[in-house]
């Protein structure tokens, strides 16, 4: 059974269920300089300097050879290497969770690495090497929780944000982006008017506080409120000709607010799903938008949505999560139909479904798309 190192928080090790004592503070901070850069060669006077400060005492050196032998006795014979100049922690990353949260970021999977967030990183390790450490780590935390609240807007969840976003805003009231983020969860949770009186007092914030306007991912989220497109697009084909049949599978598309009709190539898919987008047009009086995804890339076809519901050219945010934020603020008090034709998989529609349930979305594909059905409730009809 191997250890399990733990510095976001408290520093603690564990081996199984059980907590390892491995010493006082100080001995502590040595076991994390050795865990920050596991399985390289850190060198004693870096150790020393790490640990006791750019002057360390004279009495440190022979205080470090004393820790790093209680260390190897309390980790039961974890290598603690002795190099030439230095000391090597051998073992595996992922056992520290520091460098499996760094990980998990990496992969794109930031809910996973909050989970493994219990406190403030190195908390009760002091010194300006820990305190720059912490402020390091800590960075990159607030930028793993912004992009978890990214994913967890684009999967609808703005009521159960609010809150939450709110409290967070308290505490770092002129981070833009944790500001976008409040405003797009108060809009997906019908509370348009608060989004507008939040921006208001951020603005009045951000000159009285720094002498700035706000961003423009923030502005573009504000005109987007204040100037609300009129274009209401009808971009749906032409209705097929001759279409007859098929009775079950049309009073299938009637439920839900996500279907997928599939099936292999010659079922006719297009044909089903534009009958019955025609068929039921006038209960979308906000528009039809319409894409035949074969080999397109999601983020062109949220470009493209945003300018047909009426956004210019130069008012679309160059960054990508800030495009799908304002498509999705762009769709949030409609009630439009989306068809999205011949989609190659779950990961091209995603970026394509609206915030909020007010919108119908009609897929089709020759694959069965588990991962809409699963993750996103879309019903399934098959061809």
């Amino acid at each position: 059974m191997s250890h399990e190192f733990l510095v976001l928080g408290t520093p603690e090790v564990r081996h199984g269920t059980a907590l390892v004592d491995v010493g006082h503070a100080r001995q502590l901070s040595v076991l994390a300089v050795l865990l920050v850069d596991v399985n390289q060669m850190v060198g004693v006077d870096k150790l020393l300097a790490r640990v006791w400060g750019e002057t360390p005492p004279r009495q440190a050196r022979t205080a470090l050879y004393s820790y790093m032998s209680r260390l190897r006795t309390a980790l039961d014979g974890l290598p603690i290497v002795r190099r030439s100049g230095g000391y090597v922690l051998e073992a595996d990353p992922l056992t520290i969770d520091l460098h499996r949260f760094r990980s998990l970021v990496a992969q794109g999977r930031s809910g996973e690495a909050m989970a493994l967030v219990r406190g403030e990183p190195f908390e009760g390790l002091h010194g300006p090497w820990f305190d720059g450490l912490r402020e390091t780590v800590s960075g990159e935390i607030t930028a793993a929780e912004l992009d978890h609240t990214d994913a967890r807007l684009a999967a609808g969840e703005h009521r159960s944000l609010v809150a939450e976003l709110t409290a967070r805003t308290t505490s770092r009231p002129l981070d833009e982006r944790l500001a976008g983020q409040l405003m797009r969860a108060l809009i997906g949770a019908d509370q348009r008017n608060d989004a507008l009186a939040y921006y208001s007092q951020l603005k009045h914030r951000l000159a009285d506080e720094l002498g700035l306007d706000p961003g423009p991912a923030l502005r573009d989220l504000h005109a987007s409120l204040v100037r609300r497109p009129q274009w209401s697009p009808r971009q749906l084909p032409a209705a097929p000709a001759g279409f007859t049949g098929r009775e079950a599978e049309l009073a299938a598309l009637d439920d839900g607010p996500i279907v997928t009709i599939t099936g292999p190539a010659g079922t006719g898919k297009t044909w089903l799903a534009l009958h019955w987008a025609h068929a039921h047009a006038a209960d979308y009086p906000d528009g039809h938008l319409f894409v035949d995804l074969d080999g397109s890339d999601p983020a062109d076809v949220v470009r493209a949505f945003i300018t047909a519901l009426g956004t210019a050219p130069d008012g679309i945010p160059p960054e990508p999560h800030a495009q799908t934020a304002l498509y999705r603020t762009l769709l949030a008090d409609r009630r439009m139909l989306i068809v999205l034709d011949n989609a190659a998989d779950t990961a091209q529609v995603v970026p394509l479904l609206p915030g909020t349930p007010g919108c119908r979305v009609v897929v089709t594909s020759r694959e069965r798309l588990p991962g809409l059905v699963t993750a996103h409730g879309a019903r399934p009809v098959v061809l």
